[in-house]
């Protein structure tokens, strides 16, 4: 899975990341345009949350790190609600392949 371009993830406060309880796993999401993400927000505006770009290699650890500490499982990559399946990343793999690049 190519994640090398900039990641757009949904973020409230500082620390606060969208979380989704799935079938038991722990669940954030990242997306490849920015596009997609304001789509997914404009469906979800109770949320209350904003789209934030992660352009660089340490910014991308530093919210992976974070996922870990609320306990995420995996990240749905380009999430579409609706869609039938979606791409997903265990949080620990992408950590080391941000690590490794």
């Amino acid at each position: 899975m190519d994640l090398s371009g900039p990641w757009y993830i949904l973020e409230g406060e500082p620390g606060e990341h969208l979380v989704l309880e799935v079938l038991g796993q722990r669940l954030s999401g990242i997306w490849t345009s920015e596009a997609l993400a304001q789509g997914f927000l404009a469906r979800h505006p109770e949320l209350g949350m904003r789209v934030s770009a992660l352009e660089t290699r340490a910014l991308k650890e530093a919210f992976l790190r974070a996922l870990g500490m609320l306990k995420v499982d995996g990240v749905l990559v380009d999430y579409e609600p609706g869609a039938h399946q979606a791409r997903m990343a265990r949080v620990e793999a992408l950590l080391e392949e941000v690590r490794h690049a």
